[in-house]
């Protein structure tokens, strides 16, 4: 796909996240792969305009930080960093979000403790495992292998985060999905991502990442 091509699924995925409510705080920040090249083209909450951004000279900031994420996870054809109500809310807990549903395992993987904002390499240790979504300072950097997949893994997230939130302040016990199923998500998972590495390597999008 071109970037004309990659820029029109961008700004569509940037409405939905803003009508959902997940993006449009300070410092929010989205991004888009082209596939088949080291570019991507990047979006922010502060100017609302899309720019490319070469990967082999992303400059400093943000642009850096994107692309540092997406030489560490080639699967990557999406990222989103910013803020939003229920993962605000979890990063004020003492507490690190367990795989609760078969969908968050499926889809998410487990999500490591939170790093302090600004700490690019424990950024990339929590994602260095295949999980697609890390907690940095108060905001979450989401991870997907297609334009469809960043948005239902930030929808997805956003759910699981509200009802870890609600069931740990309530005091009651929280149960965890067993190990076996975690274990058996978690490999399709990461079957997924080695196949997106090489789709985008070839210059595809990713086909066939949203079933169970």
């Amino acid at each position: 796909m071109n970037r004309e091509q990659i820029e029109t699924l961008l700004l569509a995925d940037h409405k939905r996240f803003v009508t959902k409510g997940l993006f449009g705080h300070e410092g929010d920040n989205f991004s888009m792969r082209i596939p088949g090249t080291d570019e991507f083209i990047l979006i922010r909450e502060d100017t609302g305009e899309t720019e490319s951004i070469s990967m082999a000279s992303p400059g400093d900031g943000i642009p850096k930080l994107h692309a540092l994420l997406y030489r560490a996870r080639p699967d990557a054809g999406a990222l989103l960093v910013g803020s939003s109500p229920w993962c605000t809310a979890l990063a004020g807990l003492d507490a690190t979000i367990p795989v609760l549903f078969d969908e968050q395992a499926r889809h998410i993987g487990s999500v490591e403790a939170p790093v302090h904002e600004g700490d690019v390499a424990g950024l990339e240790k929590a994602i260095a495992g295949g999980a697609n979504i890390a907690i940095i300072g108060e905001q979450r950097l989401c991870l997907g292998v297609t334009p469809e997949r960043i948005v239902l893994n930030a929808e997805l997230f956003e759910k699981c985060a509200k009802a870890f939130v609600i069931a740990y302040s309530s005091g009651g016990p929280v149960r965890r999905i067993p190990w076996w199923v975690r274990h058996i998500a978690g490999g399709r998972m990461r079957k997924d991502q080695v196949r997106a590495a090489e789709s985008l390597a070839a210059g595809r999008i990713p086909e066939g990442m949203n079933a169970y």
